[in-house]
């Protein structure tokens, strides 16, 4: 029986992120992936990956790691780090780089790392925050959540990018968009992930 779309764009998913960061997805991470409030609707997913012999489950229900053909690691991204320029009035620019700056050490702490993914953003809640539509933020899962961090949320099963604030003892998720009301959860409130920073391509 040949895959679906869908099945054969989960199962992708899947490979990729095992390669990236050296353990398999749960299926809250699918859900997050592909926008689905139910993680039953991707639990059917996997399970007719399993049934078509395409990925393999452990005894405690969790998606075994796909073998993969061996590849080298790939060489880090080191560029130069020149001084600062003025974003104001002109002024000398610096001619000696002060360092060499690895992208990867800079975007992905060492102690974060296999704990990090990115998301697309969209709509415009959290314009005033610098985050716009189209941006990728980079997100550390099980980070500990403190109040003023941005999170990704998940507000009664529904997942969101908002500023995580307190009131009176009681959590709530905040835009960064006057025209966006708080959020307070009706039943319950989880943080995802914290968002560690932003990637905008001109």
């Amino acid at each position: 029986m040949s895959l679906t779309p869908h099945q054969r764009t989960v199962l992708n998913y899947i490979v990729e992120f095992q390669r990236k960061r050296g353990y398999s997805p749960s299926l809250a991470d699918l859900a997050l992936a592909f926008g689905v409030n139910s993680k039953n609707a991707i639990a059917k997913v996997v399970n007719a990956l399993v049934r078509e012999r395409h990925i393999e489950k452990d005894p405690k229900g969790r998606i075994k790691i796909i073998e993969q053909p061996h590849e080298e690691h790939p060489q880090p991204m080191v560029l130069p780090l020149f001084g600062p320029i003025s974003a104001g009035f002109a002024a000398p620019v610096e001619e000696q780089a002060e360092e060499m700056l690895d992208l990867e050490d800079y975007i992905v702490p060492q102690r974060a790392r296999g704990a990090i993914f990115l998301l697309r953003v969209k709509g415009d809640s959290m314009i005033e925050a610098g985050i716009q539509e189209g941006d990728l933020v980079i997100v550390e899962r099980g980070a500990e959540p403190k109040v003023a961090d941005i999170v990704v949320g998940v507000l009664d099963g529904e997942f969101t990018l908002k500023r995580l604030k307190r009131d009176k003892g009681k959590y709530y998720l905040q835009a960064e968009n006057p025209a966006y009301p708080d959020m307070y959860a009706l039943e319950e409130l989880q943080v995802a992930g914290v968002v560690r920073g932003v990637i905008r391509k001109y």
